[in-house]
C-alpha cells in the first residue's frame, strides 16, 4: 500500500505499507516462508547534558543557531500562552511527543493535511539536510521556500555542477551552500534516500562548526561500525548531551533516522538544559493498535487461517520481516509464543482456536514495540446429522446431513478438513444441508468449517 515540491514536502514524508505473517498461536509456525574501533569504557567520556562548561563545542552550538529560532523556542518555554500548541493525534503517548509539539509551534516541523505527524516515518537525505541547514545562523537566508516548484530556474554555482543538477530543486540550494562549507559531499548525498543517524548526526556538527573531539573512548558498544572519518564529530555532539544511544547500549549508526528523533535532537540544540531525546533508561510503552478482519480465507498445511490487517493510528502496519524484528501471539494467562515474520505483511489467524482474547506483540527495527488485542471467537459447534435421504452424483454415493440449523445454500466459504490432513473447499449451490460422499473417504473424523455472515461455525462427521 505505497509515495512533489514544496516547503510541505521538504518536510514530510511518504510511507506506505501493505499485505502477511500466519498465526497459529499452537504451534508457532509461519505460513510461507569500517573502520575498526576499540569499544572501551566510557568514563572517560561526559555523560550526555552534564559538565557543560568544561566542553569545548558548548560555546559554539549557543553562536551557532539562529537568534530567531532561539528566540521562538524561549517563548515558547517563557510565555506558552503566547503559542498555539499544535497537536498530532498519532503522537499521543509517544516519546517525543513533547519535543515534536515545540518544534511544530515554531515552524521547524509540520504535520500532515489528516492531522497525522508520522513520527516513526523516515526522514530523506534531502529532508534532513534541508532541516540541518534551517538551524544554523550562518545560513539565515537560506531557507524552504513556499515559493518553490519543480520548474522554477536555480542558479547554482559549484564545481560540481552535474551532481547538483540531480538533486531536487526545492534543496538544491542548500545543497550547494552545504557541499561549498563541507558539510555534505555531493558524490555520497543521494537526495530520496534514508539519511542515517550517523550521517544526520555529521551534518549537524558540521554545520554547527564543532570540532571533532577525542575518539580514544568510544561509548556504544556498536562503536566498531562508526567511520574514523565521522566519529569524531558525531562524538562531539554526544559530549554536549544533544544525541544518545539506544538503552541496549548501541547507537545504530546505519540506522534511519525518524522524523521524532530529528524533533529531539532539534529540540536540545535550542534548549541543552531540558533534554527531551528518549531516555535512555525508560522502557516505551508499547503503542495500542488494532486488528481488522480482511475478506481473505486461507489454508495452510491442514489448517483454515482467516487473515487480519494490523493497523496502527489509522495506517497499516507491516508484519513482513523488512519491518519487524520479532512478533508474538499470547492468549490471556498463557505462554506467549513467537511466531516468524516472513514476506507477508498481514496477520493469518487459525480459525480453530479456541475462543479468548489473544494480543499480538510487536517489535520493529527500530525497537519500537506495538500490541493489539483479538477478542475471538473460536466456531460454533454445530451437530450433524443424517437426514436419511441419500443420492448418487457422477458415479458418487451421497448422504444428506443436515448441520444444525444452518442454511447452506448461501455461504461466505466452507471447507472441509479429511483425517489425513488435507482440506477440500466446497460450492454453495441450491441445496440448504450438506451431501456427504460415502465412498472412496478416508476412515476417521472430518470437520466441517463454515463462515455464514462473518460468523464461524464447525461441524465433525466420522465414517
Amino acid at each position: 500500500m505505497k509515495k512533489t515540491l514544496t516547503l510541505v514536502l521538504a518536510l514530510l514524508l511518504v510511507a506506505v505499507f501493505t499485505t502477511t505473517v500466519l498465526a497459529d498461536p499452537g504451534n508457532g509456525k509461519a505460513w510461507s516462508n569500517s573502520n575498526g574501533k576499540k569499544v572501551v569504557d566510557t568514563k572517560k567520556v561526559l555523560p550526555p547534558g552534564q559538565q557543560k562548561k568544561e566542553l569545548k563545542n558548548s560555546n559554539q552550538i549557543e553562536k551557532a543557531i539562529k537568534k530567531s529560532l532561539q528566540e521562538q523556542y524561549r517563548v515558547t518555554k517563557e510565555k506558552p500562552e503566547k503559542v498555539k500548541v499544535k497537536r498530532f493525534h498519532d503522537t499521543y503517548r509517544h516519546w517525543a511527543a513533547k519535543c515534536i509539539e515545540e518544534m511544530a509551534a515554531i515552524g521547524l516541523l509540520t504535520g500532515y493535511p489528516d492531522g497525522s505527524f508520522k513520527p516513526d516515518q523516515k526522514l530523506t537525505q534531502a529532508e534532513a539536510l534541508s532541516l540541518v541547514m534551517r538551524i544554523a545562523a550562518e545560513e539565515a537566508d537560506v531557507t524552504i521556500r513556499e515559493d518553490a516548484t519543480e520548474n522554477e530556474d536555480e542558479k547554482v554555482e559549484n564545481d560540481d555542477q552535474g551532481k547538483v543538477a540531480d538533486i531536487p530543486k526545492w534543496v538544491r540550494a542548500d545543497a550547494d551552500k552545504a557541499a561549498k562549507k563541507g558539510i555534505i559531499k555531493l558524490n555520497r548525498f543521494h537526495s530520496a534516500v534514508q539519511a542515517s543517524r550517523a550521517q544526520t548526526a555529521v551534518m549537524i556538527a558540521k554545520a554547527l562548526e564543532l570540532e571533532p573531539v577525542d575518539t580514544s573512548n568510544i561509548p556504544f558498544k556498536d562503536g566498531i561500525l562508526l567511520s574514523q572519518e565521522d566519529v569524531g564529530y558525531i562524538l562531539a555532539l554526544y559530549e554536549e548531551g544533544i544525541i544518545s544511544g539506544h538503552p541496549n547500549g548501541n547507537f545504530n549508526p546505519n540506522s534511519a533516522i525518524t522524523r521524532a528523533e530529528m524533533a529531539a535532537i532539534l529540540q536540545k540544540l535550542l534548549d541543552k538544559d531540558e533534554p527531551e531525546e528518549k531516555p535512555e533508561d525508560e522502557t516505551p510503552q508499547d503503542v495500542e493498535g488494532t486488528l481488522k478482519e480482511t475478506s481473505k480465507v486461507g489454508v495452510h498445511d491442514g489448517k483454515v487461517y482467516q487473515e487480519y490487517k494490523f493497523v496502527v493510528d489509522g495506517q497499516q502496519f507491516s508484519l513482513a520481516q523488512d519491518n519487524v524484528k520479532s512478533i508474538t501471539m499470547q492468549k490471556k494467562d498463557g505462554d506467549p509464543v513467537k511466531l516468524t515474520p516472513n514476506t507477508d505483511k498481514t496477520l493469518w489467524f487459525n480459525v480453530q482456536r479456541e475462543s479468548g482474547k489473544y494480543t499480538l506483540k510487536v517489535v520493529d527495527k527500530d525497537d519500537n514495540s506495538y500490541e493489539a488485542v483479538l477478542d475471538w471467537a473460536a466456531p460454533k459447534v454445530v451437530t450433524a446429522t443424517a437426514t436419511g435421504r441419500s443420492g448418487e452424483h457422477d458415479s458418487n454415493s451421497y448422504i444428506e446431513y443436515k448441520l444444525g440449523d444452518l442454511n447452506l445454500s448461501s455461504f461466505t466459504c466452507m471447507y472441509q478438513i479429511k483425517p489425513n490432513g488435507e482440506v477440500a473447499k466446497l460450492t454453495a449451490n441450491t441445496d440448504t444441508n450438506l451431501w456427504f460422499k460415502t465412498n472412496d473417504q478416508i476412515t476417521g473424523k472430518h470437520i466441517f468449517l463454515i463462515n455464514i455472515d462473518n460468523v464461524w461455525y464447525s461441524s465433525n462427521i466420522s465414517i
